[in-house]
């Protein structure tokens, strides 16, 4: 599915931190995000949390995907303008999520190549993604990995009735392929990692 006539944008894997997942969403690991809910059953023994910003249109839905292990090129990215949506690396292999930050807010209707990011999350960690976030699906690493996804119904409902790879618009799913938007594809820089 590459475009041989793409020009490629090699970019480094970084490990995701509180601090560069900040465009992009949140980092959500193994501290309590926003310690402090007061439930009184289980003091001493349980540090609630506030709860989080899953914000979603419809039905909620949560499903597993296995991915293999391996550095695609990144061809398509995608956004949602209804959901925030969540990634959760289960077991003990981290994952990578190639990024680009909400634009929408500006009026742009493509990623921004200059502010894509690839970020590589612990084994155990999740993301919750801001409104509007560019993004891949997960890529493994070395190992395979199992992520659960909270999306909508009409997320997974658009994905599914596609029946070939092609640009989308529908069922707050807007994707976008990379080389014939805008003349690139995405490659990760993993020699060193």
């Amino acid at each position: 599915m590459s475009n041989s006539s793409s020009r490629v944008l090699k970019i480094p894997v970084i490990d995701a931190n509180s601090e560069n997942i900040k465009p992009f969403g949140y980092l959500l690991g193994d501290n309590v995000s926003k310690p402090g809910l007061e439930i009184p059953f289980y003091q001493g023994r349980v540090i609630e949390g506030e709860n989080l910003d899953f914000i979603y249109r419809g039905t909620a839905t949560f499903r597993t995907a296995k991915i293999m292990p391996g550095y695609p090129a990144i061809i398509w990215l995608e956004r949602h303008m209804h959901m925030t949506q969540l990634f959760v690396g289960l077991g003990k292999a981290p994952f990578i999520m190639v990024m680009a930050p909400p634009n929408h807010e500006q009026g742009e209707n493509l990623p921004d190549l200059n502010q894509v990011k690839a970020l590589r999350f612990p084994a155990g960690h999740a993301l919750l993604l801001h409104l509007g976030t560019w993004h891949d699906f997960p890529i493994a690493c070395e190992q395979p990995v199992v992520i659960l996804t909270a999306n909508s119904d009409e997320v997974v409902i658009a994905l599914s009735q596609i029946k070939q790879p092609g640009e989308m618009n529908q069922g707050d799913v807007y994707k976008v392929s990379l080389p014939m938007r805008l003349g690139y594809e995405i490659q990760l820089d993993v020699i060193n990692q």
